[in-house]
């Protein structure tokens, strides 16, 4: 996450290069690529086909936001890699097992990922029809797609999604919502989804029509799941209703504001606000947890949602909370339709009341997401969520002190 202001153009990336058994092989870099995003990997694969990105060992963001700056990754080595330096960039500790790495970020770990895309996607029919490409790494998701074709000759592109614990329910969402415009889950195991084509294009430049489609979208979702949630609770997708949620939201602020009175009062006062959200006739439901336009494809009919691996169980309101990464009039004109397609939908509820009451809620309950990303990943990884939490805790505060009124 990042706040407002100039963003990073690009970043210098340095990479040292281990063999499978994880056995130094030297370094390359620095050199420039043209996006900052560190878990973007398109343009360091492009330019070295032949490694795998493991991990990130070492980042300097830039002063503009969203990263840039300066990114040092471990990579796996495949055959015919020339040009590597003995110099190594970084402190040997970094390169010392810990006990929360990802499967995806051991050397042979991507091998093995992709060994069982090739045997999974043969049992539903399928085959490679080229080699994988690696998209992006971080520690809450390895992205690989390969071309494929079916026993009839058509061609398409299946994903490698790979994922934390903390996010093994989303096969389970999946499969529940097979019949909703999500993606196809065609076969998944352990950390491992490997799913169907997406059409369309990623949302992250949509239109504000385009955004209210995607809104329209999701709620029209719930509202159909609704009879799924005992199911999905069974499967294991998080409880964000009642006393689960209060004991998140209390735990967040003893643990990272216990010294805030506004906070203390919110987290105390947490299951009045509930009760009182709760008769305002928003049933609870499968909350999708960062339904931003960016986690949807869109540009051919009905948006997909995909990144499910954030998803709760709870108020639908929850959901609004991804509009505290817009500011001003762009925010107000979202947060106001995704309230009124939810007033249209079930025209006996108050969506906006129950807003009223829950938006400090949302807000706390995104720290208390973060600060469990930070809890379970390794050092090294958590400078992507370590400035996420404190931002949240300030939101919450603001809007407790201002009635949580915009």
């Amino acid at each position: 996450m990042s706040g407002p202001g100039r963003r990073a153009e690009g970043r210098s990336v340095t990479i040292v290069v281990c063999d499978d058994t994880g056995s130094l092989l030297g370094s390359l870099g620095p050199f420039d690529v043209a996006t900052p995003w560190w878990q973007d990997l398109e343009p360091i694969r492009c330019r070295f086909p032949m490694l795998t990105v493991l991990r990130l060992l070492h980042g300097t963001p830039s002063d503009g936001g969203a990263f840039g700056g300066q990114v040092t990754y471990l990579a796996e080595s495949g055959r015919g890699l020339t040009g590597l330096s003995a110099r190594l960039p970084v402190d040997p500790a970094a390169l010392a097992d810990h006990p929360h790495r990802m499967p995806w970020a051991r050397p042979g770990g991507p091998a093995a990922d992709l060994d069982w895309v090739v045997h999974a996607a043969s049992a539903a029919g399928l085959e490679a029809a080229g080699p994988p490409f690696q998209h992006r790494t971080w520690n809450l998701s390895c992205i690989w797609s390969l071309p494929a074709r079916d026993s009839r000759g058509s061609r398409g592109r299946l994903w490698l999604k790979c994922v934390p614990g903390f996010f093994a329910h989303e096969a389970c969402v999946l499969r529940r919502l097979s019949a909703e415009a999500v993606p196809r889950l065609v076969a998944a195991q352990d950390h491992r989804l490997l799913l169907g084509d997406l059409p369309g294009r990623d949302g992250f430049d949509a239109t504000p029509d385009e955004a209210k489609q995607v809104i329209e979208c999701l709620v029209g979702l719930q509202i159909r799941t609704l009879p799924l949630v005992p199911a999905l609770l069974a499967d294991g997708v998080p409880d964000a209703r009642g006393e689960a949620l209060i004991q998140q939201l209390q735990a967040v602020v003893a643990r990272r504001a216990p010294d805030n009175p506004i906070l203390r009062e919110l987290a105390g006062s947490a299951g009045k606000r509930l009760a009182r959200a709760q008769s305002c006739g928003l049933p609870d439901v499968l909350v999708h947890g960062d339904a931003h336009p960016g986690n949807a494809r869109i540009g051919l009919g009905t948006p997909i949602l995909f990144d499910w691996g954030d998803s709760r169980i709870g108020n639908p309101v929850l959901d609004l909370a991804v509009l505290n990464r817009l500011h001003g009039p762009a925010r107000d004109a979202l947060a106001d339709y995704w309230l009124r397609t939810w007033k249209q939908a079930l025209p006996s509820s108050d969506p906006e009341q129950a807003w009223h009451l829950l938006r400090p809620l949302a807000a706390l309950r995104a720290a208390a997401v973060y600060q469990h990303f930070l809890d379970n990943i390794e050092p090294s990884e958590r400078i992507y969520h370590e400035e996420d939490v404190r931002p949240a805790l300030e939101i919450a505060a603001r809007l407790a002190a201002h009635g949580s009124g915009r």
